[in-house]
This record gives structure tokens, sequence and C-alpha cells, in this order.
């Protein structure tokens, strides 16, 4: 049931993105370059939980867990004592009397204690007790801890560029703020940044929901596009994301219990088989209806109760999902200031396009960075409807690429549609026939990473490269400048392959034979060459990290470990779908009988001719 119950938890968060990010104010201190130094300065605007919001006590006391480290806030509070303490009664019961005995009431509670730490009142501002942990000068003047914290969401140290560290910045801010606001304070923040270092212009690198104030920004602040000389969107949300259209229109896949106990778990790919069929057996211990109850109150909870009062989840709502969405939750008079504020990003995101080519038409370099081949996470009707990157459609990242659903190819034939490029030179259709980038706003600057995550993008090592190299100089001009980053690159995740080689670099080799000596060396060696090169895919990490992993477990440096086979779970859960469908366990044997009945029914009504 414990099992059961983090897993219904961790639904409910995925069901939200909740990406990040938070306040401002101003700094003298002026860094020791001139204007004329050769570089620009550049802030970070990031996403997807990538600030430190931590929770205060009712005196402004930082909250501390058992090892001292403060406690974030984002995207809940999860007080796990006090979690236990309200469900178990009411699970207990319901568990003992087959019905809901207050579980649902409960499981709503704790919602809105977790989550309740980022609500706001209705002029859509923060009431938590909850601080954004801010940066007001220069990576290079952060402590320690500061720089632990931006390494954590972005590793800077592990990725060097030739830009200055006293020119990179970090603009943090809350992902439940108010979007007015944060554009404001990012607004100043540029201008602090221009005071503190002496430029007239800024880079600017907004991520994911960054990309939402950036664009924000542009359309409330037009004047500011004259102080930007580069912005390198990274998987912008800048026509926000199905997910949030869907549950903001109360299109919610987990709601419905066919969908619940047939795939649902399986295909939301953040549990691994064996724990998916598990979770679909045991959850059969209370009746489908008190689940269902269990559920649907959580996010009735969640999204009316601390969702909809958060300006910047609206600008994560696509544009096309907003209007029935706002006649939905913000048509009452009580949320009328709230609805003034998302209407007036609601006309931004409508622009947002048009403002990316004012900033073009005024010579500011902008590149893009978009991911595809990776379904929408399918909390939502419409996560396999278009192509995604497992968070937001290539639609709103790639600013209007046209492309194939994921699994599938662009029609046989199949023309460019050349609605932004008129080069009849370039090629941009995808080696796997799958995106047409000349639909996208920027065809010539736009880089895709086929079957690339969202939340995994900072494990890419090719997008932070490439980062890196945009940042700190011009010499990248298009997606045909350096054959190291055309224009389509694979998706990666290079965390696990760095594992093995820190542990390939602990061994002794003194004492092994010369056969595992030499084999371990070339391992080695294969690994450190494909992370070296930009084009080598998922695929070549796949099996480097396979070959590594098998050497280290030779020579008893690493242990393999073996996948649960989830084949048995997989027959059980079938098999009682299949006979029982959504049934809990105390309820299959009148189900059973009522089966036997309508077979013995059919079997006389039939020789009768009933």
């Amino acid at each position: 049931m414990k099992k059961a119950f983090k897993s219904i938890v961790s639904l409910l968060l995925c069901a939200v993105i909740m990406l990040s990010f938070t306040c401002i104010g101003f700094a003298k201190k002026l860094s020791s370059c001139s204007s004329d130094c050769g570089f620009y300065p550049t802030i970070i605007v990031p996403g997807l939980g990538q600030s430190s919001v931590v929770v205060v006590d009712d005196d402004g006391n930082f909250v501390l867990d058992k090892d001292g480290n403060k406690v974030s806030a984002f995207p809940a509070y999860l007080q796990v004592d006090k979690i236990v303490a309200r469900i178990i009664a009411p699970a207990f019961l319901s568990l003992a009397a087959q019905r809901d005995v207050g579980l649902s009431d409960a499981f709503a509670d704790v919602i809105d204690d977790s989550f309740g730490i980022n609500s706001s009142d209705l002029y859509a501002q923060n009431t938590g007790n909850v601080v954004t942990e801010k940066f007001m000068y220069s990576y290079a003047d952060c402590n320690e801890y500061e720089k632990k914290i931006i390494n954590t969401h972005i590793p800077f140290e592990m990725y060097p560029t030739d830009l200055p560290k006293d020119h990179i910045y970090y603009f943090s801010y809350n992902s439940f703020g108010n979007h007015i606001d944060l554009v404001e304070e990012l607004y100043n923040y540029i201008q602090m940044v221009k005071e503190q270092t002496g430029h007239k212009k800024v880079n600017l690198v907004p991520l994911s929901q960054g990309s939402t104030i950036v664009s924000a920004m542009l359309e409330y602040h037009p004047e500011v596009m004259d102080q930007l000389h580069k912005v390198m969107f990274v998987v912008p949300a800048l026509d926000g994301s199905s997910i949030i259209g869907d549950v903001f229109n109360g299109r919610i896949n987990f709601l419905k219990a066919d969908y619940l106990y047939n795939g649902f778990l399986e295909e939301i790919r953040l549990l691994d088989e064996f724990t998916a069929r598990l979770i679909e057996i045991v959850a059969r211990i209370l009746p489908d209806e008190v689940l269902m109850a269990t559920l649907e109150k959580g996010v009735k909870h969640l999204v009316e109760n601390t969702m909809i009062r958060s300006t910047s989840m609206w600008t994560l709502c696509p544009s096309a999902d907003y209007p029935s969405a706002a006649q939905r939750y913000l048509s009452s008079p009580e949320m009328v200031h709230i609805k003034e504020q998302t209407d007036k990003y609601y006309q931004a995101q409508l622009h947002a396009r048009s403002n990316v080519q004012k900033l073009v038409n005024k010579g500011v370099q902008v590149f893009d960075v978009a991911e595809y081949n990776y379904a929408v996470i399918n909390v939502g009707e419409s996560w396999n409807k278009e192509n995604g990157d497992f968070i937001i459609d290539l639609d709103s990242t790639s600013m209007g690429a046209y492309a194939a659903n994921c699994g599938e190819t662009l029609p046989e034939g199949y023309k460019q549609k050349n609605t932004h490029c008129s080069n009849p030179a370039h090629n941009h259709i995808s080696p796997g026939r799958v995106v047409d980038a000349s639909a996208g706003l920027l065809p010539d600057h736009t880089f895709y990473f086929d079957g690339q995550r969202h939340d995994l993008t900072a494990h890419n090592d090719v997008i932070l490269r490439l980062a890196m190299q945009l940042i700190a100089n011009d010499n990248i001009k298009n997606v045909y400048t350096s054959p190291e980053f055309p224009q389509f690159l694979s998706g990666r995740d290079v965390r696990k392959l760095h594992e093995l080689l820190e542990k390939a670099e602990g061994v002794n080799t003194t004492w092994l034979l010369p056969s595992k000596k030499a084999e371990l060396k070339s391992a080695v060696d294969e690994a450190n060459a494909v992370l070296a090169d930009n084009l080598k895919t998922s695929a070549d990490f796949a099996r480097c990290e396979e070959r590594l992993g098998k050497c280290l477990a030779s020579i008893g440096a690493y242990k393999i470990e073996k996948e649960k086979d989830p084949s048995f779970l997989a027959k059980i859960s079938n098999w009682l779908y299949d006979n029982f469908g959504t049934n809990g366990y105390s309820e299959m044997p009148k189900a059973a009988l009522n089966g036997f009945i309508d077979k013995i029914e059919t079997f006389f009504g039939g020789l009768f001719g009933i």
C-alpha cells in the first residue's frame, strides 16, 4: 500500500509540469572588464526545477531536514510523517470496509498540505512560506554553496567555455510565481547585469519555462530588444505544453479506470515495467470506485487550490487550449484579477513568434534547440497526437516545425514545406524522415536532437557544449557553420558512462592479467572517444556502457544490476483486466458470478432461440 501510495503521488506530480525560478534586486559591484572586452554577459533563465526555492518558518528561518540541509519547496513540501499520520487511518478503514471511509478526503488534504506551500491568493501572489535563493552577482562571485546549486541544475564546470565566469549570471525564480512580477524582475536583472559589467547588451539563454518569461518580456518591454546581442532558446515552452492544456481542460488519462489499469503505468515511462505491473496488481486491494474517487479528488484539489492561481502555471497552457481552460476556471468574478494577467500573457503567447522575428530583424542573433521523437508523457489525452520531447510538444519548442508522430515517418514523397526557408539548396528534413525543420520559424538556426528527453537535457553534453560555444563567441553563424554541430543530432545521457569511467580510473591495474588490462584500456578509450564525438548516438552510448560495465564487472570493480523480469506480473495483470476489468479483489467474486450467469443465459437463450 505504501509503495502504491508513493506511486500515486508521483503520478500527480507528473501531471503538472513543474518548471522553475525567481526574484531580483540590484547590486552595485562592477566586474573588472570594460564594455569592449570582446564578450557579452550571459544570463541563464533556467527551467524545470532549476532554481532553489526553499521552505521557511513563520519567522523567516530556513526549515532544515535531518541532515541540516534546506528543505525544497519545489514542487511540494512533502512532510512524510504528517502524510502518513493523515492517511494511515482512513486507508486502513477503507481497506477493511472496501469503501471510501475518508480516504479521498485524506488524500485531498495531503495534496493541499504538500502543494499549499506554493499556493497563491486571488491576485496570483504567493502566500506560502517560501524563499527563492537569488544570485545578484556573477557566477564568479558565487560562493561554493551557490555554485553547487547552479551546477546541480546545469553542470557548468564540466564544460569549459571561453566566456569569463564573471560574465555568466543565473536568474532564479519561483515556477509558481506571478508571471508579470517575474517579467519585471528579469527586465531589472538585465539592467543590473549591464550596470555591473559596463556592457550595453547581454545574451539570454532561456530554458523551458524560462522562455515564457523572456517571451512575455519581449511583449511587455519591447525596448529590451535593443539591449540583446544573442538569444539562445533551449527546448522553450513558447506555446506551452499539451500536458497543462489537458490538465486544465479536464482531459486526464489516469482518471479513467480502464486506462489506469490497462497501460497507463507502463506507457508513462517513469517506472520500470516490473514496478508498474506490481502497482496495477496491488492497487486492486481497493475497489475501483474508491481508488478513482481518491485520484479525482486529489487532482481537483491540486488544480483548483494551487495550479490555477499561479499565473506562471498558466503560461504553460498552449494558446489553443487557453480559451476553454480560462472559461472552465477563470470565469467567476473572484478570478477576475488572475484572468486579467493570464489574458495578458495569452496575447504575448499569440505574438511570441512574431516577437522573435522582430529580434531577428533588429540584428539580434537568435538560436533554438529542440528535441523530438519522445512522445509527451501520457498524463493527458494529447500525449500521442504530436511529436515531442516527453514534456513539451515539438511545435512549441521548435516554433512551428512539422513532424510525423513518434514512431512514424513523413509520408513517402514528402517535400519540405519551406515555410521559412527559400533556399532550394537547404535540406531541412531529418535523417530519419521525421522532422521538417523548414516549417519552423528559424530553420537555419534551430538544432534538433533525436530521442532526447526534455527533463534530461542538462545531461546531453552536446547541447551544453553547443550552448557554451554560442554564448562565448559568434563563430557559429547557423546550422551549417560547424560539422561538429549539424542541424540534426542525437539525444544522449552521459551520466552512466561518466560513472563507469570514474570507476575505471579508480581501478588498480597492477595485479590484472595483461589481457584484462588491455581490454579495460580499450573499453575506456572507446568510451572517451564516444564522449568526444558529437555525432555519436544513444545507441553508441548504450554499446559502450555495456562493454565497459562488463569489463569492470569481470574484475570485481562493478556490479551489473540484473533487471527484474516483468513477464509473470504482466501475465497476472493482463489476466485480471481481461477477466475482471477494473474491479478490485473484493468485487471479483460478484463479477465472476455475474459473468457466469450471463454465460448461462446466453447458452439457454441460444438453445431455445430466446
